[in-house]
């Protein structure tokens, strides 16, 4: 996770960065810029998660900056630092989604607090986004496959396709083929046929699949521990999640993980 700042006053970003405990933070890196021509460069070249931005500078002011931000790179979390306590100046930063409008001198522990906030807010926004975009992909794929295979029955159809709907909403909990069986008013054994010819693979591996796909995004994109993933896709047993993900990726999770995020 990145973080810019932005000011103009070359000893104001050096007393923030002099003052600011960044070990407990812990970002990835922290950038800085001096004018807003400079910030919109760094944008172009980082995913920047957080942005804290000087009201007064050259070339473009902090809030200008701001709302080039929210057409450009909408998930940034932005605070606003300014000299001035100004009603009109703290309205029109509402007005923009900052998260919030700081007055200098700033208190190194008071932007540390809010800057755990930020680090909160954006990667709940980007747990969000994934799941949305996951849910996308899973739909289009599903609709390819339903477009590509032809069936007799309208019934058998809705059977596979209320299961699916029910596995995606309820991937977190115990999965039986009973269960889902009655859910759509199929016996077992013919709801595992339809799922066989339709994917051409038994309904407990479809089940296991979309877990090992829906946790090896998480992995890779979330915040969440290794632990809590495993919980997320349906496996409250961590070691069996362990061997399970091994099998479908050739390496424990943990592994994973460090190796994507690197």
């Amino acid at each position: 996770m990145k973080l810019l700042m932005v000011d103009d006053e070359i000893f104001a970003l050096k007393g923030i960065l002099d003052s600011v405990d960044w070990s407990v933070l812990a970002f990835e890196e922290i950038l800085t810029a001096t004018s807003y021509g400079q910030a919109v460069n760094l944008f172009r070249q980082h995913e920047i998660a957080i942005l804290i931005c000087d009201i007064e500078m050259p070339m473009g002011n902090g809030l200008e900056l701001v709302e080039w931000v929210n057409r450009n790179s909408p998930d940034t979390e932005c605070i606003i630092l300014s000299c001035h306590d100004e009603f009109d100046i703290v309205k029109q930063a509402v007005s923009l989604r900052c998260m919030d409008y700081v007055l200098k001198p700033v208190d190194p522990a008071e932007l540390a607090e809010l800057l755990e906030k930020a680090k909160e807010k954006y990667n709940h926004a980007k747990e969000q986004t994934l799941y949305v975009d996951y849910g996308k992909r899973y739909m289009e794929g599903l609709g390819r496959q339903e477009g590509a295979q032809k069936e007799d029955d309208g019934m058998h159809r809705d059977a596979v396709g209320e299961t699916v709907a029910y596995i995606r909403a309820h991937i977190d909990e115990k999965l039986s083929v009973e269960e889902l069986a009655r859910n759509v008013y199929v016996s077992p054994d013919h709801l595992s046929r339809l799922f066989k010819k339709r994917y051409n693979k038994t309904l407990v591996d479809y089940i296991t699949d979309e877990r090992m796909t829906l946790a090896a995004e998480m992995l890779k994109h979330s915040s969440y521990s290794v632990s809590m993933i495993s919980a997320k896709v349906g496996y409250p047993n961590y070691a069996y999640f362990t061997r399970q993900f091994k099998k479908a990726y050739g390496l424990p999770p943990r592994d994973y993980q460090k190796e994507h995020r690197e």
